[in-house]
């Protein structure tokens, strides 16, 4: 089967199929057939069968049969529950039909994109993004061009194949096309007013741009107050503005616990509150310490269930409580940790780990620490680790330094504390032997 959903223009359907503009448009207009949909600024937006359709009556007249024959054909096997495309074979099945347009072109053109973008050719960048606007919808090179080439630089940066500064420039041309497009959509048609932040200490803010673009196309009156946004402003806002939802995201474990106490904070002023973000879906069982409705893995998903709650409010999920330990070291980890900090810089000569490492290791650890302390889980970290491991593997340090490194802080957390990291001990010893 064809997928039905409209999402190509009519550039893309005249370069696929070959019609005429003006031909498809007597045909729209004389039969009704294909029968495109309107995007809310009146454009025709068309389907994949919408294409093979043409295609299939193209093929009618090139066997003899006139445009009305070829209608009528179609309107009678559709009355006698026959499958014209299965009668009569069309160019491209579904598959076809996705690879010549979607991945052929889309993907060459976030290709040329990423590449532009990598030599820091601003001019040549952009040309490439106007041609892709110009053949696909906003959501279609938004999604599979801007957001999957911010993935797929970022997984370049971790391997070691791209720098920080080609990965600074690609991030800045992408937010400048999607605040161009801000600017350039109309004045929101609905009432219902949605505030979209990220808690404190989450700093990645580009998914959250994009829901922002697309819910103000969607009519939404939107307030965005972007990265890092502390809870007493956070609630502040939500106060004055009476949002019908406010929606939070973080993308890694050391924003989440804050993202859990501004849901706990706004949930006192009897504001709905969803959230979304990688870390939920690379690591799900954080979403049983979310006291809010997830939103879904995709940016589609999210969409939807945005639809949803604007319409009518859903139960709020079961929240797993917090164990009293937990609570208790994660209150006396954020007393000591600068003493732990400094314990494990004079512990880690002794494993032979470069000091260069040692005070972002400190940094990113005891931020995912304490995120997985007040969260309660320990397992919390293993994603975190992950990643750290993967990096250093494609940077050419020893994966057995972060072994030697966990010990070194372990040891200086359990003398800070005096016995009392028992939790994070017992947890390093299990990772680090099993490595």
């Amino acid at each position: 089967m064809f997928n039905e959903k409209p999402v190509f223009n009519l550039k893309v359907v005249l370069k696929e199929t070959g019609i005429k503009a003006d031909v498809l448009r007597a045909w729209e207009k004389r039969y009704g057939l294909p029968m495109p949909h309107r995007s809310p600024g009146g454009h025709r937006l068309y389907s994949q069968k919408d294409i093979a359709t043409i295609k299939w009556l193209m093929g009618r007249q090139a066997q003899g049969l006139s445009i009305s024959s070829a209608v009528e054909l179609w309107r009678q096997m559709e009355s006698e529950s026959r499958d014209p495309f299965a009668e009569f074979e069309t160019t491209s099945p579904q598959t076809a039909l996705t690879r010549t347009i979607t991945t052929s072109v889309l993907d060459d053109l976030r290709r040329q994109w990423l590449d532009e973008c990598k030599s820091f050719t601003e001019n040549s960048a952009e040309q490439a993004l106007n041609q892709a606007f110009s053949l696909y919808p906003v959501e279609t090179v938004v999604t599979q061009l801007i957001q999957q080439a911010m993935r797929e630089i970022g997984e370049s940066w971790f391997r070691g194949d791209t720098t920080v500064q080609q990965e600074h420039f690609t991030s800045a041309m992408a937010i400048r096309r999607l605040d161009s497009l801000l600017a350039a959509t109309p004045l929101p048609t609905r009432k219902e007013s949605i505030l979209l932040a990220c808690p404190v200490d989450e700093w990645h803010t580009f998914p959250l741009h994009v829901m922002n673009l697309f819910l103000r196309r969607k009519g939404y009156p939107v307030v965005f107050l972007g990265a890092n946004v502390p809870n007493n402003h956070l609630s502040d806002t939500a106060a004055n503005i009476q949002p019908s939802l406010v929606v939070l995201a973080s993308q890694h474990l050391a924003s989440t616990s804050n993202l859990q106490n501004a849901t706990l904070e706004l949930r006192k002023g009897n504001f709905e509150v969803a959230y979304g973000g990688r870390v939920f879906n690379t690591v799900p069982t954080l979403r049983e310490r979310i006291p809010a409705h997830f939103l879904g893995t995709t940016i589609e998903e999210s969409l939807l269930m945005i639809e949803r709650l604007i319409r009518s409010p859903l139960p709020l999920p079961e929240v797993n409580p917090i164990k009293q330990e937990y609570r208790l070291l994660a209150e006396e980890f954020k007393e000591k940790r600068g003493l732990i900090d400094n314990g494990t810089l004079n512990q880690a000569k002794e494993y032979g780990i470069s000091p260069d490492h040692l005070l972002i290791a400190n940094l990113h650890l005891g931020n995912a620490l304490s995120s997985a302390l007040e969260l309660g889980n320990m397992d919390f970290l293993a994603a975190d680790l992950s990643w750290i491991k993967g990096l250093l593997t494609y940077h050419n340090v020893p994966s057995e330094q972060l072994n030697w490194y966990l010990l070194a802080y372990g040891e200086s957390m359990q003398k800070v504390m005096n016995g009392h990291s028992a939790l994070f001990t017992n947890w390093i010893n299990a990772v680090t032997s099993n490595s």
